[in-house]
């Protein structure tokens, strides 16, 4: 019972009114940034540091022959972005109505840490297959929660420098644990790469428990502004952030605490499946969503398309071990560390002549791989300068379509009430951006698996240059454009 006496340190209240420790600091746009970028950076080790690794421990290990072992990458990379789709909407859901961000991303954390484990251990491809499952329903979370969050945490004309910034936290895991894992493989063995694994995993946690997400810092806020005016205990009005210590007087609070994520603390109901899916087939019926989406699937495909054949290519023609290997992915992923350059770039110049350069980029460079076909020096320096053009490209694209699809929504909240009441469809629109990268992770790994093994490696980069050609037609006919003529005229 919560009661009217001048001894507020007393009852229930107590709790809600005073902040966290360090609340503006765990709340603010740069911790909050920060731990994102941890977040993603995270993933892209756990995704990667196994890529050089497989064409090896496979045989060495599970005891595949050598004949089958592209086809056990591939299932591998294709479990794992199966998984992927299938958590994804998952994940959206449970982080639009989860009172706290940390809930959805610690689960997701912990399941990484399980499939750690279970790399670490295990010999049996089967178990392997399991380790895979789980690190794709972790990456589902991740990057639906993630994305979410900084919508949420920055001014508008700055998403896109924190969706490139935090986007660099996967690429940089992906770039520096392919090279590490291989290194470390050979001079200190299998179990040694995992170790690492597990330490950053530890890390990750530590930055999801201490950040604390807008909405709650808001209620908090608004808790402690009412408990400084001396309001009444157990205003009706009153918001919880944690869902710690109910006003047992206030009923309408608990159901305010399981609203929709994003939501202004107002006490709606929260958002019933049948809106949930309103809202899901409002986003798809959007050609700039849908332009986007192709674009990330297009990005997905061809960046697992290269984690499935490249290992195996510079094994078969450059004889490499697999320190070669994950040192050749350094050419393909040191430039996505410029992706916060490319959110400026297309905060200031548009989405659509950013993602169009990408794409220029892309294509031609993906067609020219067929060059490569021996050992001689020339050709692997073809090589390494051929993916470091598509290292821009496929990055310039991916930067700047996630950032228009927080502007595709923006625009349809303007046009469409049930968008304008809470701001749960950010969540939803990148939890379909996650299903997209799994489905792409499924398709990229098969095509050019089968590619590769039933005709040539010309032949497997001349059909993806092509299919990403494709992508480039739906951005040049609906992505968003020039940014609005006063905010250019502003900034000279």
């Amino acid at each position: 019972m919560s009661h009217n006496g001048v001894k507020p340190g007393k009852n229930s209240q107590e709790g809600s009114s005073r902040p966290p420790f360090l609340l503006s600091f765990r709340s603010s746009k740069w911790f909050i940034g920060i731990a994102s970028f941890i977040a993603t950076f995270t993933d892209g080790v756990l995704y990667s540091a196994i890529v050089p690794l497989l064409p090896f421990t496979l045989v060495e290990r599970s005891g595949v022959p050598p004949g089958m072992v592209q086809s056990w990458i591939t299932v591998l990379f294709v479990v794992f972005g199966s998984s992927m789709v299938l958590g994804a909407p998952v994940a959206g859901w449970v982080t639009q109505h989860s009172p706290m961000r940390q809930v959805p991303l610690v689960v997701g954390l912990m399941a990484a840490l399980a499939a750690t484990l279970l790399f670490m251990f295990a010999t049996a491809t089967s178990i392997l297959v399991v380790a895979r499952c789980l690190q794709g329903i972790s990456a589902g979370v991740v990057y639906t929660t993630v994305l979410a969050l900084l919508v949420e945490s920055v001014e508008r004309d700055e998403v896109g420098s924190w969706i490139g910034f935090a986007l660099s936290g996967v690429n940089l895991g992906v770039l520096a644990a392919p090279a590490l894992a291989g290194v470390i493989y050979e001079k200190a063995g299998y179990h040694a790469v995992f170790i690492i694994c597990l330490a950053i995993i530890v890390f990750d946690l530590i930055a999801a428990l201490l950040m604390i997400d807008k909405r709650r810092a808001r209620k908090w806020s608004t808790v402690s502004q009412q408990a400084d005016d001396g309001s009444k205990h157990g205003n009706s009005n009153s918001t919880i952030p944690n869902g710690d210590n109910r006003n047992e007087t206030n009923p309408s609070q608990h159901a305010d605490e399981v609203s929709p994520l994003l939501q202004d603390g107002s006490g709606k109901t929260k958002e019933s499946p049948k809106r949930w899916f309103a809202k899901t087939r409002a986003l798809l019926a959007s050609p700039q969503i849908l332009a986007a989406l192709y674009s990330t699937f297009v990005h997905s495909t061809l960046h697992t398309a290269f984690d499935a054949v490249l290992p195996r290519f510079v094994q078969r023609t450059f004889h490499w071990s697999s320190s070669g290997a994950g040192l050749t992915f350094l050419t393909l992923t040191i430039p996505s560390l410029m992706s916060p350059l490319f959110g400026l770039l297309s905060d200031r110049y548009g989405r659509r002549i950013v993602a169009l350069a990408g794409f220029a980029l892309t294509v031609p460079s993906l067609a020219l791989l067929g060059l490569v076909h021996n050992a001689e020096l020339s050709n692997k320096v073809i090589l390494c300068v051929f993916l470091v053009l598509i290292g821009i490209g496929i990055n310039l694209f991916l930067t700047s379509l996630v950032t228009d699809m927080s502007f595709a929504v923006e625009r349809l909240e303007q046009e469409d009430p049930q968008f304008s009441e809470d701001s749960s469809a950010y969540t939803e629109a990148y939890a379909l951006v996650d299903i997209t990268f799994g489905a792409g992770a499924v398709f990229g790994p098969l095509i050019s698996g089968l590619l590769y093994e039933k005709t040539t490696w010309a032949i497997t980069y001349g059909v993806l240059a092509a299919f990403c050609f494709s992508g480039s037609i739906p951005v040049m006919l609906y992505t968003g454009g020039l940014r609005p003529k006063e905010q250019r005229e502003a900034d000279g």
